[in-house]
């Protein structure tokens, strides 16, 4: 056997030995060494807001670095339970999501919905993702007593008055619950293979993101309106 080939030979085997050394260093790092994952500090309820410090660092196997699990304290903040966390685990990245796309709107609002004629709430035509005012209209009596003539009976006038203003629309239905407004054409037309025969479903029940402030202005308002005669008027507010 000549140099050259012992010289191929022995260089052949250095390259195996240095892929097989590569190739276990790479799996000890994956199967024994470890990294550090955030945890639950304790157990977390569903409906948790997150906070950074809910959390603290623990080693976990490399190996589960390539799975689906939230890997820093910074992917957390501010995500919303679905599910109790239990404390000292990791977490599964379905177990956390976006306040909004949980529960419709952002963390900071109540959702809240209320019915509407479609009449006096831009003819039903509200959608997702607009802004609206809201006003109360109201039948107020004159102070007889505020009259020069004593005889003369009191008046009865009509006032208007701005209960919540540039409110999200996060869901509009019809009152039996199905997909409404301008949207809603597009869908049914979808699931009739493209029939252009389909109404579009009238807006009867609004679901808006409301400041928790303005929240029992708006039910007295709903309620006044059922009880008392008043109305609940819905215009879309000034981009």
């Amino acid at each position: 056997m000549n140099r050259t080939v012992q010289f191929l030979i022995g260089l052949l085997a250095i390259g195996l030995a240095v892929a097989a050394g590569i190739y276990g260093r790479t799996t000890y790092l994956r199967e024994v060494s470890t990294y550090q994952v955030p945890v639950p500090a304790a157990d977390i309820p569903a409906y948790t807001v997150l906070d950074p410090s809910m959390f603290q660092m623990r080693d976990m196997p490399r190996a589960l670095e390539s799975l689906p699990y939230f890997q820093t304290v910074e992917d957390l903040d501010g995500l919303i339970t679905n599910r109790p966390l239990p404390g000292g685990l990791p977490v599964p990245g379905s177990s956390a999501v976006p306040a909004a796309s949980f529960r419709l709107a952002d963390a900071a609002y109540e959702v809240v919905s209320i019915p509407v004629d479609p009449v006096s709430a831009v003819g039903g035509q509200v959608q997702i993702g607009q802004r609206v005012n809201l006003y109360r209209m109201i039948t107020a009596e004159s102070d007889p007593n505020q009259s020069t003539d004593g005889a003369k009976p009191a008046q009865r006038s009509i006032q208007v008055e701005m209960i919540a203003e540039n409110v999200l629309v996060v869901d509009v239905r019809s009152s039996q619950g199905v997909k409404a407004g301008p949207d809603s054409q597009e869908t049914q037309a979808t699931g009739a293979m493209g029939s252009n025969s389909q109404q579009a479903e009238q807006v009867q029940i609004l679901t808006l993101a409301l400041e928790p402030e303005t929240v029992r202005k708006v039910l007295d308002a709903v309620a006044s309106s059922k009880k008392q005669g008043g109305l609940l008027w819905t215009t879309l507010a000034i981009p």
